[in-house]
């Protein structure tokens, strides 16, 4: 197995984890269903983990694979970037962690980014050699690097907000 095949399929492999935990998350959050403590409690740093790989998935990409960045990844980028390292820190000071909720812009810019990629828009090219429609990454036809890039910006933000509600509802 080469190295672009190997961290393709970790990378969708932690996407498609990242959808079933949302997913779970989303129904909890809806339907006002109460998940266990023990998982409750662990939201916190699940979304911090979330962050920090997504930060280290993409220096993977452009600087161990080779893949240049493109416009839109650059933007996801400068929001992930101080995310991780913010929802780090807001495992020691509880003043950082509600900076976590950014990742709705981050989110907000993966779902435009997979709308050019897919042919979207005006067709124009995020930069001169990177067009928005390449796909370096295409891993059972639909998950790119914008799509797991909007993927852990959606579970960040899910994450916290279940974990700030469940922790507000338990002081109340």
């Amino acid at each position: 197995m080469d190295l672009i095949s190997f961290f393709n399929t970790l990378f969708g492999f932690f996407t498609l984890v990242s959808w079933i935990i949302s997913l779970v998350l989303l129904y909890a959050l809806i339907f006002n269903f109460k998940l266990p403590e023990v998982i409750t409690e662990q939201l916190y740093n699940y979304a911090t983990s979330v962050a920090v790989f997504s930060m280290i998935g993409s220096l993977i990409y452009s600087e161990v694979v080779g893949f240049i960045p493109c416009k839109f990844c650059w933007y996801q980028r400068y929001i992930m970037y101080p995310l991780a390292i913010s929802l780090l820190i807001g495992l020691f000071n509880s003043k950082f962690m509600k900076l976590g909720y950014f990742s709705v812009i981050g989110f907000l810019i993966g779902l435009y980014h997979i709308y050019l990629q897919n042919g979207g828009g005006s067709g124009g090219s995020c930069a001169v050699d990177v067009p928005c429609n390449l796909k370096y990454v295409n891993i059972f036809g639909f998950i790119s690097i914008p799509v797991m890039a909007a993927s852990g910006f959606l579970t960040i933000f899910l994450a916290l907000l279940y974990y700030d509600l469940s922790r507000k509802k338990i002081n109340e």
